[in-house]
């Protein structure tokens, strides 16, 4: 029998994508120039055909054995949603961008006042320019300069331009798939079957016992909802089985269950100790569900970057207190995921009271650990403004991984695996290889050493040469 590989699964982000062009890129940071995973002389990759979406546009990027550790393969894939993003509205834009930015100040995030200020800004300035160009005669009459009422229909054509040509290809597909409005479901939903059905695949073909699910921008959210929506179509029966009483997978929930309570319950200064742990009781849970010929879930990770789940409480609920009712529901999952039942005994599996039970259909983030990266900004336009932490909104064990803005400054969206084979490695690279923990280290010291346990991981020039 084959020896299990890993498959890697990238999400790519918004805009006109091409299909394979974030892939390739991605897998030289991730592989190729991985000094600590593979040795430069056996670093190939090979392309062959992708016969598990059945798409002919994709290939499947796989690798040599690994130069260390257990010295296993990897299949990369790219989840290509673009094609399904056709056919965007100027309407649908302006939509969501209203109800973005019309809203009270009381219900802005306060790292995003400035960019929030600025986007109403823009609002006003484009409806001035508007009335003035529209009512040109009127705004003269009332003493409007001249050359201010000729000037607005040429900045309004000027903006319509931009607006048609660059905006809306990009913003488009974020207004699309973040606005469930009646257009917009049939494609959300068919990007996320496509989704689901790929993990589904991948866990059936019996060639993997690990699957690493990496999300770039408005893909971070999809590999989110699709993880979420994998999870809720596990086979009951088989999950109870897997469950039973004194097997390691109870063993392994009860005890996972107790880190997460520990957790909750934990002071500022104990939480990041008590997240190390619950982290590395996931990883032993994961391990008892990926067992057997037929795997029951086998996604170890979920690694976010330059995630706009950082402005979910605008992106997604209405505002924050929205968005935590929406976890507290069951609908968003966390993690840990939410706890149910007495205090004492607090619980994400039910029936609570049994010995043998199963988790609930929001608690993915059981047996799925999440690293977050992002690069914090500045002035709206350095850094990563899409970006942000995570662990204040989707839970406490979302581990927070902050990246350098760098010198000199720019808008690093695009950066987060760009040149892999600089010397020395840039902290970037380092964190996301240590995201990705393809070499499979079972514990969060031996992947970040101790600033596992910091509040959250700075990636410094420590990190450089790792």
């Amino acid at each position: 029998m084959a020896k299990p590989k890993t498959a890697v699964v990238l999400i790519h982000g918004i805009g006109e994508q091409r299909p394979m062009d974030t892939l390739w890129g991605f897998v030289r940071a991730a592989w190729t120039h991985d000094a600590q995973l593979v040795h430069p002389t056996r670093n190939e990759v090979w392309s062959k055909p992708e016969l598990v979406t059945g798409s002919f546009e994709l290939r499947r990027i796989t690798t040599r054995e690994a130069s260390y550790g257990d010295k296993r393969r990897f299949d990369f894939f790219e989840f290509y949603w673009a094609h399904r993003m056709q056919g965007h509205t100027l309407g649908g834009l302006l939509r969501w961008t209203m109800k973005l930015f019309l809203r009270a100040p009381s219900q802005v995030p306060k790292g995003l006042f400035l960019a929030w200020g600025f986007g109403v800004g823009l609002l006003v300035a484009a409806a001035v320019l508007a009335i003035l160009a529209w009512q040109g005669d009127l705004m003269a009459s009332l003493g409007i300069p001249r050359w201010i009422v000729i000037s607005a229909p040429l900045i309004l054509a000027a903006g319509s331009f931009i607006l048609h040509a660059v905006i809306l290809p990009q913003a488009g597909d974020a207004a699309r798939y973040l606005s469930p409005e009646p257009n917009n479901v049939a494609i959300r939903q068919q990007i996320r079957e496509d989704g689901v059905s790929l993990i589904e695949k991948l866990t059936a073909s019996g060639e993997y016992d690990r699957i690493v699910v990496a999300g770039h921008s408005l893909g971070s959210v999809i590999a989110h909802d699709l993880l979420n929506f994998a999870w809720n179509r596990l086979d009951r029966s088989k999950m109870s089985a897997i469950h039973a009483a004194e097997s390691a997978a109870m063993e392994a929930l009860s005890a996972l269950e107790a880190a997460a309570r520990e957790l909750v319950d934990a002071s500022p200064a104990d939480r990041p100790a008590r997240r190390t742990a619950y982290r590395n009781a996931q990883r032993l849970y994961h391990k008892t569900l990926a067992r057997g010929e037929v795997p029951l879930w086998i996604v170890s990770d979920l690694v976010t970057i330059g995630s706009p789940l950082s402005k979910a409480a605008l992106l997604i609920g209405h505002d924050a207190e929205d968005l935590q009712a929406r976890i507290a529901r069951r609908e968003i999952p966390s993690s840990p995921p939410v706890l149910e039942g007495k205090k004492g005994n607090r619980r994400f599996s039910y029936p609570p009271a049994n010995k043998v039970r199963r988790p609930h259909h929001g608690a993915v983030f059981g047996p799925t650990v999440w690293t977050n990266l992002y690069h914090p900004h500045r002035l709206i336009w350095f850094g990563d403004i899409v970006s942000g932490p995570l662990r204040q909104l989707f839970g406490p064990a979302v581990l927070d991984v902050r990246l350098p803005i760098g010198k000199p400054p720019g808008f690093r969206h695009l950066d987060y695996w760009k040149n892999p084979d600089a010397e020395p490695v840039h902290p970037t690279i380092v964190a996301l290889r240590r995201a990705l923990n393809l070499r499979a280290r079972d514990t969060d010291e031996a992947l970040w050493g101790e600033a596992a346990g910091k509040d959250e991981i700075v990636a410094d020039t420590e990190m450089q040469g790792d």
